[in-house]
């Protein structure tokens, strides 16, 4: 049997990542830094994935174990076996599992020639070459003409939402997820063959990464900002509100502008695109909150992210992104209590001032337009929704 290791066994890890390995006819060892969660996977050896739609559905996703991040005997095993490598675990972590991952390689070149190709399934750009970069630069020439050879860093684009929602559950690992899933990845980087049920191989990554970055997730991003402006708890509220879906869609509508300018992609497609994505927020049985999705607002609202990649890509066409730089305005007004990077930049307002604080979030020049127009968007939105 095929045997997978897959890093992060979070909600993500199991219900999107784990599943369609599973249905692909792998063997699954997760890896978690939380021991509660390793306890629970090797105690149940199995789980259930609920896609909430209209008739709710149940997949069980079975035979599998998981090891504790340092337990280092039994994860270079597990990576010596391993014919994939996969990852969840959020792009700010992976600079650390990279670092980890050289002396089992090491161990594995030492005891077996066969192929293994290793994926970052995260929401950031090119995410595995982060991973690859951090094995390489640490290697010697001996090693690193090892991983050349023997290692395929597929990039991926990745799309599932996996809400934290309130269902009954059989077994307390089981996870809730959507119905909708997408799973792209760089074909001329694999290394020998690659076979997942669901993903598609495709030539040129970036169009699908970008895509799903601009339309889905900083379209995400706006409705969630926007939302808890307007006291919303649920994302499938917020787009139900003639005002945010409003500036939802307009912004991406500007998102698909320079999209397919910069990759010449058809705007019907992006469109279409765009529309279903919609439609997915529309879906109550997700109930996604506001808070959730808006998270980290330092990480979202950041130079290469969901929001200010599309906004600078308008600029740089000559469009003033009026609706992207609404929901990057939302974005400061986030000033949920328990969310530790939102409080980061509510304190940096007060002592720093606004314009200082876009500047260090974004990366923008104080005096640049964008920065300007964003502060306008702020002051607007706060007159608009004064403390309710």
């Amino acid at each position: 049997m095929l045997k997978a290791v897959h890093f992060g066994a979070g909600n993500i890890g199991r219900g999107f990542i784990g599943y369609l390995l599973y249905k692909s006819g792998y063997e699954i060892t997760f890896v978690d830094i939380s021991k509660e969660l390793v306890e629970s996977i090797n105690n149940y050896k199995r789980y259930n994935v609920i896609i909430l739609k209209d008739n709710v559905e149940k997949e069980e996703v079975k035979n599998i174990k998981a090891i504790h991040i340092e337990d280092e005997e039994n994860l270079s095993k597990a990576i010596v076996d391993a014919d994939i490598v996969t990852t969840s675990v959020g792009a700010n972590n992976l600079k650390s599992i990279g670092e980890k991952l050289i002396n089992y390689l090491k161990i594995r070149k030492a005891n077996i020639d066969k192929p293994l190709n290793i994926m970052a399934c995260e929401n950031a750009l090119f995410a595995t070459n982060i991973l690859k970069n951090s094995i390489l630069e640490k290697g010697d020439r001996d090693f690193i003409e090892y991983v050349n050879q023997k290692i395929g860093f597929p990039n991926t684009a990745v799309d599932r939402i996996v809400p934290n929602v309130d269902i009954k559950k059989e077994l307390p690992i089981d996870v809730a997820v959507e119905d909708f899933y997408e799973w792209d990845i760089e074909k001329k980087a694999i290394i020998g063959d690659l076979n997942i049920r669901g993903a598609e191989l495709v030539d040129d990554l970036e169009p699908y990464i970008e895509r799903k970055l601009f339309l889905l997730n900083g379209a995400h991003a706006t409705t969630a900002y926007l939302g808890y402006l307007k006291g919303y708890k649920y994302i499938h509220e917020a787009i139900e509100d003639d005002f945010i879906r409003n500036i939802v869609s307009r912004m991406q509508e500007e998102a698909s502008l320079a999209l397919s300018r910069k990759h010449n992609i058809k705007k019907d497609d992006l469109e279409r695109y765009a529309s279903k994505v919609i439609k997915r927020f529309k879906n109550p049985y997700l109930k996604d909150e506001v808070v959730r999705v808006g998270r980290e607002p330092t990480r979202k609202l950041s130079v290469n992210d969901r929001l200010m990649m599309p906004a600078k890509f308008c600029y740089e066409i000559g469009v003033m992104p009026q609706f992207i730089l609404y929901g990057i305005a939302a974005g400061f007004l986030f000033d949920y209590k328990e969310d530790p990077k939102a409080c980061e930049i509510q304190d940096d307002i007060r002592n720093l001032g606004l314009e200082k604080t876009i500047s260090k979030v974004t990366g923008l020049e104080e005096n640049s337009d964008l920065l300007q127009e964003i502060v306008k968007k702020y002051k607007e939105l706060k007159e608009t929704f004064r403390k309710r």
